[in-house]
């Protein structure tokens, strides 16, 4: 029987993990920068008049597009979206009294395919190094 042993799998495993890492932090950050900017256009286009279930709110006073923030974290391989007003997920998911306003969700969906694909290239680019 042939026996073969390949050494060094252990290092190019790490080489390999890192060049990822560091990919996909470069196009996780992107990727949360435009889905921040993309849910504050959705919440600060939206006309003054009432909101209809299942539609973005209505911008009253902007406090909401100016709390969407982007939050790194895992060393910037991974982000969160989001505000942190207490009726931010009220108005995203609804309550008991009153039907959803999305507004992270419809944004998070208009992008998905982008983001996809940034992230693919980035992963891609890195491997061709």
């Amino acid at each position: 029987m042939t026996r073969v042993t390949v050494v060094g799998t252990a290092a190019l495993q790490a080489r390999l993990a890192a060049l990822a890492h560091a990919a996909a932090a470069d196009a996780v950050g992107e990727g949360a920068e435009e889905l921040r900017a993309a849910a504050r256009e959705l919440v600060d286009r939206t006309a003054a008049q009432a909101a209809r279930p299942g539609r973005p709110p209505r911008r009253v006073t902007g406090a909401l597009a100016a709390s969407i923030a982007v939050r790194r974290g895992d060393g910037g391989a991974s982000a969160a979206v989001g505000s942190g007003l207490d009726y931010a997920a009220h108005l995203e998911f609804g309550t008991t009294r009153m039907a959803a306003r999305p507004w992270l969700g419809p944004s998070f969906d208009s992008l998905r395919p982008q983001l996809r694909a940034r992230l693919l290239r980035a992963l891609r680019g890195s491997l061709a190094r």
